[in-house]
Parts: C-alpha cells; sequence; structure tokens
C-alpha cells in the first residue's frame, strides 16, 4: 500500500456492493490485506446506519460507518462522531413537497426507515414488475423494493406523518425520494431547493434524489472522521460511484471512481478503477499497494 495512505473510505451501493448487494470475498480478502499493512477501512454511504452495519457485519468487517450521505458519521465501536440533521420544520417542508406527487420517499430517522404512502409503493412495485422485462435496472431495483417492503418490511408505513415528525421522529437525518422519471425528478429537486432553506440535495442514482441539512455531506464526514482517527485528510483514498461521492473526491488525498461510475464522479477522480462487479475496491487496493497509484 503506498505510503501516503493510511485510510480507505468506500461508498456501497455501485461499489465496495456487487449486484448482488453484497461484499463479495475477493474484496473482502483486499480490505483486510490492506489492514494488515496498516492501512484502516471506513464505509460512506447513503444507506442508514444499521442497514448499513448489517452488511458491513455480514462480511465480518468491522469498521466506521459514514451514514445517510455523511448525517451521521459512528466509530466502529457504534458510538456516534457526528449528527447533522434537519429540523423539523425543514422535514415538513420537504413532506410537504414531495408527498404532492407519485413518488415513493422515505424519511431517515431515529425511528429507522418511514414512509407514508403505502399505497403509492404499492403502485410502483406493480409498474417495476412491468419495467423490468425490458430493463435490468428495473428488475434490480424490483427485488430490492421486494426485499425491502414485502418480505424485511424495514420500512415502517406511518399514518399522521406530519404529527410523526414533531413528536415521535427524533432526529431527521434525510429524505430519499425515487422515480424512473427523470423529469419528475429534477423537477422535485428544483423545487426543494428553492422552497427549503439549509438544505443540500444530492443524488446516488439517476433515479433518485437525497435531502439532508447543509453540512450532512460525504465530504464534511471523511474530514471529521479522519480528525477523530488521526489521519491527515491527504493520507485518505475515497473510492464512489454518484454524484453523492463528489464532496469526498474533492477533499480527499486521493480520489478513485468506479469503472461503473457516473461521468461527473470520473471527470473529478484521480484514478478509474474497474466495475463494482469486477471487484473494483479490490482492483484499487492492489493498484495502491504497489504505488501505481497515489
Amino acid at each position: 500500500m503506498a505510503k501516503a495512505i493510511k485510510l480507505l473510505i468506500s461508498d456501497m451501493d455501485g461499489t465496495v456492493l456487487s449486484s448482488n448487494q453484497k461484499i463479495e470475498q475477493e474484496t473482502i480478502d483486499a480490505i483486510k490485506a490492506a489492514k494488515e499493512q496498516g492501512v484502516d477501512f471506513a464505509i460512506a454511504t447513503g444507506r442508514n446506519y444499521l442497514n448499513a452495519k448489517e452488511l458491513t457485519d455480514q462480511a465480518g468487517i468491522v469498521c466506521p460507518i459514514i451514514a445517510s450521505n455523511g448525517a451521521r458519521v459512528m466509530t466502529r465501536e457504534g458510538e456516534q462522531l457526528s449528527a447533522t440533521t434537519l429540523t423539523a420544520e425543514q422535514a415538513q417542508q420537504i413532506y410537504s413537497i414531495i408527498s404532492q406527487y407519485e413518488v415513493f420517499f422515505e424519511m431517515f430517522c431515529d425511528q429507522g426507515l418511514v414512509t407514508a404512502q403505502g399505497a403509492t409503493i404499492d403502485a410502483a412495485y406493480d409498474s417495476l414488475k412491468d419495467m423490468s422485462r425490458e430493463s435490468d435496472r428495473a428488475k434490480e431495483v424490483l427485488d430490492f423494493f421486494y426485499k425491502r417492503y414485502y418480505v424485511n418490511e424495514d420500512v415502517k408505513m406511518i399514518d399522521g406523518f406530519r404529527s410523526f415528525i414533531r413528536n415521535q421522529a427524533g432526529q431527521v437525518f434525510k429524505f430519499i425520494s425515487f422515480s424512473f422519471d427523470q423529469d419528475l425528478m429534477n423537477k422535485i429537486w428544483k423545487e426543494v431547493e428553492e422552497k427549503v432553506d439549509g438544505i443540500y440535495v444530492t443524488s446516488s442514482g439517476h433515479d433518485n434524489i437525497e435531502v439532508m441539512a447543509v453540512g450532512a455531506d460525504k465530504g464534511t464526514a471523511v474530514k471529521t472522521l479522519a480528525k477523530h482517527l488521526g489521519v491527515s485528510i491527504d493520507e485518505v483514498a475515497v473510492i464512489g460511484d454518484n454524484l453523492n461521492d463528489v464532496p469526498m473526491f474533492k477533499v480527499a488525498g486521493v480520489a478513485i471512481a468506479m469503472g461503473n461510475g457516473h461521468e461527473d464522479a470520473k471527470a473529478i477522480a484521480a484514478h478509474v478503477t474497474k466495475t463494482n462487479d469486477e471487484h473494483g475496491v479490490g482492483h484499487a487496493i492492489s493498484q495502491l499497494a504497489a504505488g501505481t497509484w497515489s
């Protein structure tokens, strides 16, 4: 591993996770080899903390986790280093905008993942079933929806959503909204930015938008984690695939984009590795170890 790198931070979806939604053994082995050479490993994901930890636990990896796009920074022991949250007023405003449209959304909060539109979820699922016959992406999302809503029931359906935000939600970290209608996603993005002060909007895929408080981004979170671990930001390498990874690309010593990544992410990365199904994270680790990338 190149001497300059002491901390490697990876995104999850489209990056360290394969299309099978798991960290494959080849990647696990590369991460462990890096740790043996004194290079720490961490996750930076749009997912909520508990879901991200479940995936790292399955892989036998114990590491710090930056969750909800930087809204939460958690130590390897599960202690919260920082939380950048939406106010109840901001959450109400975001909900008011998104709920006008027939799109699926989730709110990440202390109570877990919640939504208010069960009928919309059912409609989205039926639509995805039709689209999955012609689209691999739709099939992938269909499988995700099925496990999330109908098998594991990870997301709670909440009645009286406004009251829930005021009285029960606790800390609100993020909203995510999803639709294959890109024009509609762009419209909601613009409306949220124009009408709600103090928020940051990004995307982890062409079919979603994510809304957090200003300061809840992966770049700020990476700096927080590096400081906690006593690592200079120049000694940090980051790997990601999409727009929500760009803030950490801009602050880290080495930025690496996935081969399957968004073109805007690739454009500012120092290096481009293989795709997530070609163990791109493992390949990047080997390039750093050989001193090929610095």
